[in-house]
């Protein structure tokens, strides 16, 4: 068996320790990344509304232009159900 020096042990200590951070890391990660596509859902769906009421309005496509709204509408109530707080300005989730 080898004797470790001072030096080593600490390399080693600080290198468990940024090892066992690794999980929260991803946490972070993954729940960054859940925020992200939640507020991009969101954003989609009002594009999709607002293009779907020009649409319907103008008279250029009644029809595609309602079932547009409707998509709009679906993506924006599914990012409220699945995060509104990340719509509220809490863009990242803090554990």
């Amino acid at each position: 068996m080898r004797c470790l020096k001072a030096g080593y042990t600490i390399e080693l200590t600080s290198f468990l320790e940024k090892l066992n951070a690794i999980p929260e890391q991803l946490k972070t990660i993954f729940g960054n990344a859940i925020a992200f596509l939640v507020t991009a859902c969101f954003g989609i769906g009002v594009v999709l509304a607002i293009v779907g009421a020009i649409q319907w309005a103008t008279g250029w496509d009644d029809r595609g232009g309602k079932k547009t709204i409707v998509k709009g509408i679906v993506l924006i109530a599914l990012s409220l159900a699945l995060g509104g707080g990340v719509l509220a300005g809490y863009m990242y989730i803090d554990t």
